[in-house]
């Protein structure tokens, strides 16, 4: 009867050591996991942070739409506005160059793909007729 109970004792204590581990180790991946949260929250935070003090182009595009829709015109158009109201007087200026180069640019794009559809045109006849 002693050596049944000190193999009773040994299963008891090795049951409770593997519990103890088992304990152990979910507390451990319980603070693994939740340093993992708390680190993307933080990274979140940094960014909205960032966000809120350089206010940047998408938010006030975004602010500029929502608040056109509200307003109960073209939120497109608002959102532009409020895109150029955050933007820089040297980007400004550069949008407004770009712009002009555009409209400039514009007449000879134009003729430009006049005359590539017309050679396309020609090399689709050329070898329609030569089949």
């Amino acid at each position: 009867m002693v050596e049944t109970t000190q193999g009773a004792r040994t299963e008891r204590t090795a049951s409770e050591q593997l519990k103890a581990s088992l304990r152990e180790l979910l507390a451990t991946l319980i603070d693994r996991a939740f340093g993992l949260a708390l680190d993307a929250v933080e990274s979140l935070a940094r960014a909205l942070d960032e966000v809120a003090a350089r206010g940047g182009l998408r938010l006030n595009a975004l602010l500029g739409g929502a608040r056109a829709l509200a307003q109960g015109s073209n939120p497109v158009w608002g959102a532009i506005k409020g895109a150029v109201a955050a933007m820089s007087p040297a980007a400004r200026v550069a949008l407004i160059a770009a712009l002009v180069l555009a409209v400039l640019l514009l007449p000879l794009t134009v003729v430009l793909v006049l005359l590539a559809l017309i050679v396309f045109a020609v090399w689709v006849a050329v070898r329609a007729a030569s089949r």
